[in-house]
């Protein structure tokens, strides 16, 4: 008994020690833990890129294991695909929707206040406006509004000058960009290749050092694994789902930016809850360039597309693939977005649904 409890003292001795040197040189310590993340993130980028291509690299093998019969000829196969049909997605996207969006920032910038009195004109004589804002009664008549938008544009101008300063300064940076993304794609092809060995590495690892919790800590790991690979698919099915069906809706309204615009709600659609909204703002922004009236058929068409989709499609293609209850998935989003910003935002419903799975099976077996 004597040595046990002079083990503790000693573990709470040293671990005393810890908190004190921390605390003491905390700005040291930060700058290390800062140089150590740093150093980590194209691993961990690698890592992410993995587990999402894993998804791809899956469903390749099934197809081709239903033809031939060699595996690791397969696996390599399988491997080039899903890496070339990830790339393919992100140069797709990012090539239709970037240009699109810095000529509405030029369009946006070099806007001519005579242009933007008559907008603030045609809203104020559109019938629909008119009727919306007297329900709440405002008379945009007594609303200065050219003027604080061109005060608006001219802070918006301000803000990219020193956007585009800090970007031209920081071009250095983009050959370290370029090494630590090279690095995430070599990390993550050596993980997708040893994918089996690494699990069975991991396996011993808890073995050797962890053989009670081991049980737990794999069901745990299942549970998290299938929680964010059904939210992965089911989000993917409804972005491309909500994308076509805006599309289709805005290429018969014949609006402007309609191809742009169905792509980007379908990206933001990938964010849970708020993503909806940023793609709706944004694509209203690029219309309202063209014209108020095409803006206002937008919102009107964007918002019953969102509605049949939410109500009708939604629960078809998702369904109770995550099991995350509606109020506990506003919860999550608010909680990750103040952690973590849009990357919380976007793995605190998956984190949520596992963490509720986990506490509603331990409730079952204990009642």
């Amino acid at each position: 008994m004597n040595g046990i409890k002079k083990k503790y003292i000693v573990y709470i001795m040293i671990f005393t020690i810890i908190i004190y040197a921390i605390v003491r040189y905390f700005n040291i310590v930060e700058g290390y833990i800062r140089s150590i993340t740093k150093a980590l993130m194209p691993f961990v980028a690698g890592a992410m890129m993995a587990y999402i291509i894993n998804i791809l690299m899956d469903a390749y093998e099934d197809l081709l294991l239903k033809r031939f019969n060699n595996k690791k000829i397969i696996r390599m196969i399988a491997i080039i695909l899903a890496i070339f049909t990830f790339l393919l997605v992100i140069v797709l996207l990012l090539g239709i929707i970037i240009p699109q969006l810095v000529k509405i920032l030029f369009s946006i910038m070099y806007t001519n206040p005579d242009n933007i009195k008559k907008v603030i004109v045609d809203i104020s004589n559109n019938e629909w406006i008119d009727k919306a804002l007297s329900m709440i009664n405002i008379d945009i008549n007594k609303i200065d509004v050219a003027d604080y938008i061109t005060k608006l544009i001219k802070s918006v101008m301000l803000s990219v000058g020193n956007v585009l300063t800090g970007v031209i300064s920081g071009i250095s940076g983009v050959f370290n960009t370029i090494i630590s993304l090279f690095m995430a794609v070599v990390f993550a092809i050596y993980i997708l290749c040893d994918k089996e060995k690494l699990s069975l590495q991991g396996d011993k690892l808890l073995r050797a050092f962890l053989p009670s919790k081991r049980e737990w800590i794999i069901d745990t790991l299942k549970i998290f694994n299938t929680s964010f690979r059904n939210y992965f698919i089911s989000q993917v099915k409804e972005a491309i789902i909500l994308g076509v069906l805006l599309y289709i809706v805005m290429f018969i309204a014949r609006l402007p930016y309609a191809s742009s615009i169905s792509i980007l709600v379908g990206v933001t659609a990938l964010i849970p809850v708020i993503g909806a909204y940023a793609g709706l703002f944004i694509g209203a922004l690029m219309i309202l360039t063209k014209s108020v009236q095409s803006m206002i058929i937008f919102i009107i068409v964007h918002t019953l597309v969102q509605q049949f989709e939410n109500n009708i499609i939604y629960p078809r293609v998702v369904g109770s693939s995550v099991g995350l209850p509606g109020m506990w998935v506003i919860v999550a989003v608010t909680l990750g977005g103040s952690l973590g910003g849009v990357f919380g935002v976007m793995i605190s419903v998956p984190v949520a649904a596992g963490l509720y799975f986990i506490l509603k099976r331990e409730t079952e077996k204990r009642l």
